[in-house]
């Protein structure tokens, strides 16, 4: 998949949700993963599983707050139903080892219908840019990874399909597996890897503005 391929398929601009007070340091210091920002601060990156209340952690200067994971904990009853190969931890653990967008075209409102909690805002990436960046790391997903509410959506490890893999490989990847009956479009952007400061400013569209606006 080139560059062009892949701005038809996730739009323009891709969306990252964060805290707002994240922002500056999200400017100085970059975007860092849950799991990374917890070895690098000296804890054990499980004792982030199944995370009920935001979560604040001191990192050098800064002070990051992660998001709960409540959606996923949501499907606690079901986890067995709609994982494969993992328990509810280990799916979290998964989340919290990557970096998650959401695509604002190529067909898809999904960023559009995300409701976020209060001072949560958007901060939107420039897509071409990003597939500059990151495309040997980045994945597509068909689905939120991190909700389980209501009748989940069954997801494993082959969930997350690299771009590198080309769009039939994705677009297949559920009706093959014999998890949706049509062909499949991009809800979410994932990399398993860190955003350098440099590299995020360059990204970087704007940022400021509550996703519930």
């Amino acid at each position: 998949m080139n560059q062009e391929e892949f701005v038809e398929h996730v739009g323009p601009q891709l969306v990252h949700l964060t805290m707002r007070s994240n922002v500056p340091g999200i400017n100085a210091g970059g975007l860092i993963r849950a799991a990374e920002i917890a070895r690098r601060a000296g804890i054990d990156p499980r004792d982030l599983r199944l995370r009920k209340e935001r979560t604040e952690i001191k990192l050098d200067t800064r002070t990051i707050k992660l998001n709960h994971q409540r959606p996923l904990i949501a499907g606690a009853a079901q986890a067995e139903t709609f994982l494969e190969g993992h328990t509810l931890e280990s799916w979290s653990d998964v989340l919290n080892s990557r970096l998650f967008f959401w695509p604002t075209g190529g067909g898809s409102t999904f960023a559009a219908s995300l409701k976020a909690e209060d001072d949560i805002v958007q901060v939107r990436l420039d897509s071409r840019r990003f597939y500059d960046a990151f495309a040997p790391a980045i994945d597509f997903s068909p689905i939120n990874s991190g909700s389980a509410t209501r009748r989940a959506s069954v997801r494993g490890d082959w969930l997350f399909v690299p771009v590198s893999e080309g769009w039939d490989a994705f677009a297949e990847n559920r009706r093959k597996r014999g998890h949706a009956q049509r062909r499949d479009s991009v809800a979410e952007v994932s990399i398993s890897c860190d955003i350098p400061p440099e590299v995020f400013r360059k990204l970087m569209l704007a940022s400021g503005q509550s996703s519930s606006s």
